[in-house]
């Protein structure tokens, strides 16, 4: 009976061992490695921190920028006004200056007028007078050029056309000298209707719709001739340099620049 107990005692002491041990094994285990659940929740808490310092950053360097980019649009706006100022205070003597000379325009544009209607008349005159001289006062009565491209009835034409038309029947001045119109049914519009596309010149002034200009005459050379021209267009007086083409028969091209214009036609008294 004693023996019996003995064994149990025995058997329940290395019970007991073996839980102690299966105990202290556990434990170590656990004290060397924390539950994976553990681990990744502390990198999750790592990778924010990160990822939140960085956002910081980021967003630092774009305030610093913006104020940069802020700072600097308001340098560029402070200069184009203080340019703005300081055109318009540079700018005020010539304001002053273009109105006055307006002003001085506006009184002389009718002695201007009175000016050129003087200069047509008198350059009609000359020319009568060398036709004259030249011809002996017999014209020749038959149209020069097209037969259709007629004037109107000479009591309805200016001076200064019949003058320029006479000369050109008669043969007498440059190849240029003449009426001119932009197609023959067009010539018996000259003086009567309002008419774009013209030209009266004499020897020493031409006339068309939107001006009047003084011209020196010049040397033709291979059917062309450039002369300097003063003239007055809408109540302007300016200085121009133009140029004659007749180098095709009855044809002429009145240019300016680059402007090669368009052909006209010889108009002749009816």
């Amino acid at each position: 009976m004693t023996r019996s107990k003995s064994l149990a005692a025995l058997a329940f002491g290395a019970s007991l061992l073996a839980l102690s041990a299966c105990g202290e094994e556990q434990q170590q285990q656990s004290s060397e490695a924390p539950p994976p659940a553990t681990q990744q929740q502390d990198d999750a808490g790592q990778a924010l921190d990160d990822a939140g310092d960085a956002a910081n950053d980021a967003l630092s360097r774009l305030r610093d920028a913006a104020g940069q980019t802020a700072e600097e649009a308001g340098r560029l706006a402070g200069e184009a006004r203080e340019r703005a100022e300081r055109a318009l205070e540079d700018a005020g003597p010539t304001i002053d200056q273009a109105r006055d000379i307006a002003g001085r325009i506006g009184q002389s544009i009718e002695e201007i007028a009175q000016q050129a209607r003087q200069d047509l008349t008198d350059a009609a005159a000359a020319l009568e007078r060398r036709i004259a001289s030249e011809t002996g006062g017999t014209v020749p009565d038959e149209p020069v050029g097209d037969p259709a491209a007629l004037l109107g009835p000479e009591d309805e034409l200016s001076a200064d056309t019949r003058a320029a038309a006479r000369a050109s029947m008669a043969h007498v001045g440059s190849d240029y000298v003449g009426a001119w119109a932009a197609s023959a049914e067009s010539c018996a519009r000259i003086d009567r209707e309002p008419l774009e596309m013209f030209a009266v010149i004499t020897p020493t002034t031409m006339r068309r719709y939107e001006s009047v200009c003084n011209i020196e005459p010049a040397e033709t050379v291979n059917g062309e001739t450039t002369v300097a021209a003063s003239c007055i267009a809408e109540g302007m007086e300016e200085e121009r340099q133009i140029s004659f083409d007749t180098s095709e028969t009855n044809t002429l091209r009145i240019s300016q620049g680059d402007n090669d214009g368009i052909p006209l036609v010889r108009c002749s008294l009816p």
